[in-house]
């Protein structure tokens, strides 16, 4: 085929294709992918020029490739407007900005040279709370706690995001107890750029005091209502509190039913008088089975299966069932829970076969256990019988054969901060209990075990840990008593520096089981950060079978802590002083529970 055309048409035509063409083989991007199109410095003190970087639109844009010269210049244009805004918010309102822009080598250079000057300080304070907060018998406490919650004192460079706070510390004081209600009638913050001052005005009105009403619950399918009534701690008509809310959530989600659970009461001024409380569920899968594995020096790997259901016979029984081995003890457990009760108290009942092989004693026992239990978060107590049958043989080749009916009684009593990371409080066990040859024991005998520990944040960077513990069996030898009856001790949470039990009492080449136990520690930790600390402690103290054979023996020696996500961790490094040997000590959980 052929294509004629005029020459002068021709010419142009060919000229403007390779035009083209040039261009495109040519062209480089206006700005490179790989990095920002321009680059930001801020002279400023560091702590404002961190915060300056993290919230300024110019910084943030610089990691894009797409700006355009005119979107940089607008950028450029707004940026000292914003820093002064930013500065604002730290109390530094008349801050001198120098910007400027240039063209170097590596792309623009946007630089702002920051002076803040001075910040503001407050200079007065005026807190009104009104309402009937004021005619309370009450009130001059409720006011005064929620004065101290504003923390903000006069000479405080002033803040805004410390205001915003202080703000809602003082209305949370209030409506966290009775006035639920309680809100914001006028706030104003005035500055004076030229003094540096800044006087603060805030007035809080409590609104009426509030009184719970009847119960409402939501999203129940397999449960009846009383499950969730009977873990209820608020009584209607009582005042308005949050933290029994969140008990009221806490004791829900405790008892597996519930996969999400939210307990809210919406108090109205206009109305607060029996004011509902409202429950929103979402039930759990009634069925789980788990498989966990794990270490501990006092035990070595270990692993388990637990297979639970928490609606047997669809009656909101709670079956749990336990397979568990480590390189001293395997045994399996199984046992029913039944729902409280209206009145707080709950049954259960539990099966258990262990064998274990622990200082040169092998013991083969299987119990069965009924309960009576009334928990709270703050105490527990529980009645209970347990029909226990044990074989014990020793590396001598001694066995023997003991049985025990015996009826407890325990008491827990917790004023820990928090259990799971707890930071100060306390933590007591008490049990009292015994057993018959008159019915289906062995050997009679009465049993006392009592155990204490504090904790104690004397301040911000250093505790103080306080540990005791003391046993007593009441007969006249430990012949014929069960070994889960007696009391050997040593490992990571009893006298660290020596092996799991390997103190008691020895017979032939095997640590056996004494009548007493006396043991206490201390343990002083300096926390280098909120969450992270190193200690030293002293333990001592050991288990015995008769008084004038008492000989304590002590361990001691330093570690780590960590306030983990899922609970206290520790790791020691302990030195018994009876065996002169060093030892490595991890724990999981409360060390002193």
């Amino acid at each position: 085929m052929t294509i004629s055309a005029p020459p002068g048409a021709l010419g142009w035509t060919l000229l403007l294709a390779g035009l083209c063409l040039a261009s495109i083989l040519c062209a480089t991007p206006a700005f490179p992918a790989e990095r920002g199109v321009y680059r930001v410095e801020i002279a400023a003190p560091d702590p404002l020029a961190k915060l300056l970087e993290a919230n300024l639109d110019i910084v943030r844009w610089s990691k894009r490739a797409d700006v355009t010269p005119e979107r940089l210049e607008q950028l450029f244009r707004t940026a000292p407007a914003q820093v002064k805004e930013i500065l604002a918010t730290e109390g530094y309102f008349s801050p001198r900005v120098e910007p400027s822009l240039e063209q170097t080598k590596d792309g623009s250079l946007a630089r702002f040279v920051v002076e803040p000057g001075e910040p503001a300080r407050v200079t007065q304070i005026d807190l009104t709370i009104s309402g009937p907060v004021t005619q309370d018998p009450k009130g001059n406490q409720r006011i005064e706690r929620a004065r101290r919650a504003f923390r903000i004192k006069e000479g405080d460079v002033f803040r805004q995001p410390e205001w915003n706070a202080a703000k809602e510390r003082v209305v949370g004081s209030l409506a966290r107890n009775v006035y639920a209600t309680a809100h914001i009638e006028s706030s104003r913050a005035q500055i004076d750029p030229a003094a540096n001052s800044a006087i603060l005005q805030l007035d809080v009105a409590s609104g009426p005091p509030v009184t719970f009403g009847e119960l409402k619950v939501n999203g129940l399918q397999r449960y009846a209502p009383t499950v969730v009534a009977n873990l209820n701690p608020i009584e209607p008509g009582t005042p308005y509190d949050a933290d029994a809310l969140l008990k009221f959530q806490r004791r829900l989600l405790a008892s597996g039913h519930f996969a999400s659970a939210v307990v809210s009461a919406e108090a109205n001024p206009r109305a607060p008088s029996n004011t509902a409380v409202t429950v929103t569920l979402v039930e759990a899968p009634s069925q789980r089975v788990e498989f966990g594995i794990g270490y501990s020096t006092d035990r070595g790997v270990r692993a388990q299966i637990d297979y639970s259901d928490k609606n047997l016979f669809d009656r909101a029984w709670r079956l749990s069932s336990n397979l568990y081995v480590d390189r001293l003890s395997q045994q399996v457990t199984a046992g029913i829970e039944l729902p409280r009760r209206e009145d707080g108290w709950r049954y259960a009942v539990e099966g258990k076969f262990k064998n274990e092989d622990i200082q040169g004693q092998r013991i083969t026992n299987w119990s069965i256990t009924g309960a009576r239990l009334y928990t709270v978060e703050e105490y527990e107590s529980a009645l209970s019988l347990q029909f226990l049958t044990e074989r014990s043989s020793l590396e001598d080749g001694t066995r023997d054969d003991r049985d025990a009916l015996f009826l407890g009684q325990s008491w827990t009593w917790n004023g820990l901060d928090d259990l799971l990371n707890p930071r100060k409080g306390y933590l007591a066990k008490l049990q009292v209990g015994g057993a018959t040859k008159a019915l289906l024991s062995t050997e009679d005998f009465g049993r006392v075990y009592g155990k204490a520990n504090y904790l104690w944040p004397f301040n911000q960077r250093w505790s103080l840990g306080l540990r005791a513990e003391a046993g007593l069996v009441v007969a006249d030898s430990r012949a014929g008593i069960p070994s889960a009856y007696v009391f050997r001790t040593g490992g990571d949470t009893t006298i660290r520096g020596y092996a799991f039990e390997s103190l008691g009492v020895p017979e032939g080449d095997a640590i056996v089981g004494g009548r007493y136990l006396l043991l206490g520690s201390v343990e002083l930790t300096r926390w280098i950060t909120r969450d992270w600390g190193a200690a030293v402690f002293y333990d001592t103290g050991n288990a015995f079978d008769d008084w004038h054979e008492f000989d304590p023996v002590a361990g001691y020696g330093a570690g780590v802590r960590w306030r983990s996500p899922i609970g206290s961790l520790s790791l020691d490094l302990a030195y018994g002083e009876d065996t002169h040997r060093w030892r490595v000590h991890f724990n999981a959980g409360f060390a002193f529970r």
